[in-house]
């Protein structure tokens, strides 16, 4: 099958590739050709900016595919110009959305949030993929246009640092490294479901072609949640240190420093759990199975090699607020 990811050297996206690769399928990727990282040898590159939409449109028409996987539509203007593109002319379409469609806040708490739930995006992010999502969906059935909405939580892999609960760049692994404590946002026991690119590429290789998957929505995550002091530790370990954590409230970190902690309020601060039985019904092969640890550090590794983990000895906010906790917890 003649297969074309837009974009293709993202994080989940070169997974993708892979994973497609080794279903034997026929790959060609469509982006700016400005990513380090170069794809297979054995993979079509078609340049070109998606945002330039004759430029885009004109290309993709030139072109024939079986089943395209759009990688980075994030609005409306960029899923209307897809159904343009690729309107009649193939036989499946794959939108990647995201679980911030559905909030913050989150259906029930954050807990079991299936696709039926109701979508509370509030982040420009979240708003967007709400538009694009239900662009496409329309276009479906209203002129049968092939959409399958995908839609992951954290995805971690080589292509983006190692996040953290309470954010920030890489810098967080050198303090674990040089044996800093590391903070962690009120009790660290909120939930998240933390998914392996690996895997992430193999779910949606297998929804390629699936008829049964048109029009449909599902949720692509790791069915086994991990509290965030869970998440640290293994990040710890794959890095070869134990981690010293330090409970500070969600509030007070945010009161400290707005900008620097608004991830929180916005995402990570949220327990978020997302049911997934829909596409284990309907693709039972796809089953996670990526080891934690040694995925982590292979994701560590690829952070090393970019240069991509700062001197945590140039920012002492974290150190300060710390001091002061403990100093506060000896006064009392």
């Amino acid at each position: 099958m003649k297969v074309l990811v837009i974009g293709g050297t993202g994080n989940i996206s070169r997974r993708i590739v892979t994973a497609l690769l080794k279903r034997n399928h026929q790959v060609t990727i469509f982006n700016r050709g400005q990513h380090p990282d170069s794809p297979p040898a054995e993979v079509r590159v078609i340049l070109g900016d998606r945002k330039q939409r004759d430029d885009f449109e004109q290309k993709m028409k030139a072109e024939t595919f079986d089943t395209v996987i759009d990688m980075i539509s994030f609005n409306t203007e960029d899923a209307a110009s897809a159904i343009r593109a690729f309107e009649g002319r193939i036989q499946h379409f794959i939108q990647c959305s995201t679980v911030m469609t559905y909030g913050p806040p989150f259906p029930r708490n954050g807990i079991n949030v299936t696709e039926a739930d109701s979508l509370n995006g509030s982040s420009a992010y979240g708003l967007g993929k709400i538009a694009a999502d239900n662009l496409l969906l329309k276009s479906y059935r209203e002129n049968d246009f092939p959409t399958t909405i995908l839609k992951p939580s954290y995805t971690y892999g080589s292509g983006i640092n190692v996040h953290r609960q309470v954010g920030g760049d890489g810098s967080w692994i050198d303090r674990l490294r040089k044996g800093k404590p590391i903070l962690s946002a009120g009790d660290g026991l909120n939930l998240f479901q933390f998914l392996s690119s690996h895997d992430a590429g193999e779910g949606f290789a297998e929804v390629v072609g699936r008829t049964e998957c048109l029009g449909q929505i599902y949720n692509i995550v790791h069915p086994q949640p991990r509290t965030w002091n869970q998440w640290h530790q293994a990040v710890a370990e794959a890095i070869g240190v134990e981690a010293e954590i330090v409970s500070v409230a969600q509030e007070t970190l945010v009161a400290i420093a707005p900008e620097r902690f608004k991830g929180l309020a916005g995402n990570f601060g949220h327990t978020q759990v997302f049911d997934g039985q829909k596409l284990a019904q309907v693709i039972p092969e796809f089953q996670p199975k990526t080891p934690l640890v040694e995925s982590l550090a292979e994701n560590v590794e690829w952070m090393d090699q970019r240069n991509l983990i700062p001197n945590s000895d140039e920012d002492r906010l974290e150190d300060m607020i710390i001091a002061t906790v403990r100093k506060l917890q000896n006064q009392i």
